[in-house]
């Protein structure tokens, strides 16, 4: 059996085990030890693998993640996590495999409140991307990176801002973003609607061949999401990226897997205990 399926099939069952776990324990918030984290594992299916608006790999993928966050006090957290993106198709040139690892370790902390604003949220994570199937195939373009993320929870839209620096590669690049939540209680009060938006911009070697700082793309997700009890939820989505700058618009167009327009649909479970 391929890898993707065992590894699908065994995070289904995780997934499922351990909403259940945490339905029958119902350990509360303020109970739980401070040595226990609180995890999160999702898995979602996408028709493509899209990344800030740019077409990874053209045919069908899994993620797989697991984090774990640990709350210090009420204002501070750390946290650490990793995802695997699995080839279905083998499109890569990877075997049906994993084509991508990317592990993080990061805290989190947020303000007291702030008059008309609320508390501000304040992220800041290492990441380190892995290639397995480049160090097989062509050559090593693993990359680690530092991001830092701040965010008006409390504000219509929770407007936030991120800077990220591929400090390897001298890739510099920062993103402008908001979302829209909204419950359809007509419907179902474990529906709801949820539309992140993302201003993507970068220095000359994130915007590639185009060899100067830019507005690299603007992506949408609009996604519909049930919550079927307190720890467990699906989803479905559809990931819409452009090319904001034209000579961007033109590397994309000049790649047979991009357009100046990309979009996929994807599926996601999660489960949180």
């Amino acid at each position: 059996m391929k890898l993707n399926k065992i590894a699908v099939m065994a995070l289904g069952v995780a997934l499922m085990s351990g909403a259940v776990m945490a339905q029958e324990e119902q350990v509360e918030k303020d109970e739980r030890p401070a040595w226990r984290p609180s995890l999160e594992l999702s898995l979602d299916h996408t028709s493509r693998y899209i990344s800030e608006g740019n077409v990874g790999n053209p045919d069908p993928v899994n993620n797989i993640g697991l984090t774990a966050e640990w709350e210090l006090s009420d204002e501070f957290s750390i946290h650490i996590g990793a995802t695997a993106v699995i080839d279905e198709t083998g499109a890569c040139g990877n075997e049906h495999n994993v084509e991508e690892w990317d592990w993080l370790a990061g805290f989190k902390y947020s303000t007291p409140e702030i008059d008309g604003i609320g508390p501000l949220e304040f992220n800041f994570d290492y990441i380190y991307y892995n290639y397995p199937r480049d160090k097989v195939h062509t050559h090593n373009t693993d990359t680690k990176e530092y991001e830092i993320d701040a965010n008006a929870t409390k504000l219509p839209l929770s407007p936030g801002i991120s800077f990220v620096h591929d400090f390897e590669n001298d890739v510099i690049k920062a993103n402008v973003n908001a979302t829209c939540e909204q419950k359809l209680d007509a419907i179902s009060e474990s529906l709801s609607f949820e539309c992140p938006v993302e201003l993507w911009f970068g220095n000359h070697q994130y915007t590639g061949c185009t060899k100067h700082t830019a507005s690299y793309s603007l992506c949408v997700q609009p996604t519909l999401k049930y919550e079927i009890n307190d720890n467990l939820s699906i989803g479905a989505y559809v990931q819409m990226g452009w090319g904001l700058d034209s000579r961007v618009r033109r590397d994309w167009k000049d790649d047979p897997n991009n357009n100046a327009f990309n979009a996929c649909w994807g599926l996601n479970l999660t489960a949180s205990f």
